[in-house]
């Protein structure tokens, strides 16, 4: 579009018109438009434009009034004084408190097993035979042989007017004799030696408990078959150093977890001292536990054993954090935090027992409100709510 200003016209006056040439894609035409009518429609624009600029600042006054600070929620427990459990802990190894290697006491060939590694068994339960024919045949001669010694006993007793219901009467020395011409005694013997034979073809469980390391393979010669292990206790053996040894007494408790679960927790009792310091300061002490079936022969474990010790300012460990490299608690106080500087004195697993640090001007008391979770990003004087 082009404006083109007439020649014979002129702006002059509120009442002369102004004629513009207005040339249409092309096309000239003829519009009248007064000077004022321009004018009011260019200060229409530009106080239109001065609105739009300026109707922001409603928004960012709300945004402002919205802000509201940021709290943090922690959780919280009145401080007491309590019995704390002072722990000593250790390394030491499982051991069963009975243990046998079981192995046949005849010779033979091993005829029938009837037990696997890790299998319980009872006492006197059958755990392996051995063949038993010829022990049995051996067994039968011996009777036989037996049997005819005892006739022939009886016959000499007759003939010197005794009887085998009737010995006592006999004087010793001449029955001592009566019975060894006879060969009544070798052949006593020999039937107890065969009775012995026959029943050893049996290998019985001497006490209930868990097979172990078997070895004995059927239609083999008999010899070692496997270990049983007494599982129903066991013993702890751990040592302590020669500084920590007043710390330890014989029926004190301890706690004892292998270290594949720590999870599993058992209570035992210390049942021995070994009053000598070895060439490495160190002193063996035995304890004994009730068996389970998460512990084994020969298992690593860990002893915790604990002393009880009253009226100690007892935390959980989660409430001292380090601040300033010191350690630090924090105390809720009216819905602030507040900084409290402590020496931690003794810790367990899961507790600190704390003192106010005087040198910092720090007070602690029974009562107040210290501050366990959400602790960690806290400083001084920060607005807190309970959770």
């Amino acid at each position: 579009m082009m404006i083109m200003k007439h020649p014979s016209f002129s702006c002059r006056g509120r009442a002369n018109r102004l004629p513009l040439l207005i040339r249409l894609n092309g096309n000239v035409c003829i519009k009248g438009i007064t000077c004022f009518v321009l004018t009011a429609l260019m200060l229409g624009v530009c106080g239109c434009k001065s609105k739009k600029e300026k109707s922001p600042e409603p928004d960012v006054e709300m945004a402002r009034g919205s802000y509201n600070v940021e709290k943090n929620t922690v959780t919280v427990i009145p401080l007491e004084r309590t019995v704390f459990n002072k722990q000593l802990v250790c390394n030491g190894k499982l051991e069963a408190h009975g243990k046998a290697t079981l192995q046949f006491a005849s010779q033979g060939k091993i005829a029938q097993i009837n037990v696997r590694d890790g299998q319980k068994v009872q006492k006197g339960q059958i755990l392996a035979s051995l063949d038993k024919e010829q022990p049995r045949r051996q067994l039968e001669q011996a009777h036989l042989a037996f049997d005819k010694a005892e006739l022939s006993l009886a016959d000499r007793l007759l003939d010197y007017g005794y009887s085998l219901s009737d010995t006592a009467a006999i004087p010793a020395e001449q029955k001592r004799l009566i019975y060894i011409n006879t060969g009544f005694i070798d052949a006593k013997m020999a039937l107890e030696n065969a009775e012995r034979t026959f029943l050893q073809c049996d290998l019985k469980a001497p006490f209930s408990g868990k097979v172990a390391n078997m070895r004995g393979r059927v239609h083999e010669p008999g010899g070692q078959l496997c270990t049983l292990i007494d599982d129903s206790r066991y013993l702890v053996r751990f040592s302590v150093l020669e500084t920590e040894y007043r710390f330890v007494h014989v029926g004190q408790q301890v706690l004892v977890s292998p270290f594949v679960d720590s999870d599993v927790t058992l209570k035992g009792t210390v049942l021995s001292i070994n009053p000598t310091v070895d060439q490495n300061g160190q002193i063996a002490v035995t304890a004994q536990v009730p068996g389970s079936d998460a512990l084994m022969d020969g298992m690593n474990v860990r002893i915790m054993v604990e002393n009880s010790i009253p009226s100690q300012l007892v935390v959980p460990k989660s409430a001292v954090v380090i601040r300033d490299n010191m350690e630090v608690l924090f105390r809720y106080v009216e819905g602030r935090s507040l900084w409290t500087y402590v020496h931690v004195l003794m810790s367990n697993t899961t507790q600190h027992v704390v003192e106010p640090n005087k040198e910092r001007g720090a007070d602690l008391n029974v009562g107040d409100l210290i501050i366990t979770a959400g602790n960690l990003n806290l400083g001084d004087d920060a607005p807190v709510v309970i959770e």
